[in-house]
């Protein structure tokens, strides 16, 4: 699920989303905490702009995602939509 409205690459939202894709962990971390201040913490808001695959780890640092947690056979359980996790 990509952003609701795809920002243009010349503004700020644009910018800091493809930084919570980087590689450095404090960048990823940082950017997606500037956009969930932005969203004014709303969960729904900030999927919204920032498309559920950017959201996902934040929300679940926040709570209010359930990330499933690896089973006994070493796998990880995978929800199939987005609306489930948020319902877990």
């Amino acid at each position: 699920m990509s952003p609701i409205d795809n920002p243009s690459k010349r503004t700020l939202r644009y910018k800091v989303i493809k930084l919570m894709t980087w590689s450095e962990s404090n960048i990823k971390r940082l950017s997606a905490e500037l956009m969930w201040i932005l969203c004014n913490s709303d969960p729904t808001e900030f999927i919204l702009r920032t498309g559920f695959g950017n959201a996902v780890h934040m929300l679940g640092m926040r709570g209010f995602v359930n990330i499933p947690e690896g089973n006994s056979s070493g796998g990880v359980g995978v929800a199939t939509t987005a609306e489930e996790m948020l319902q877990q």
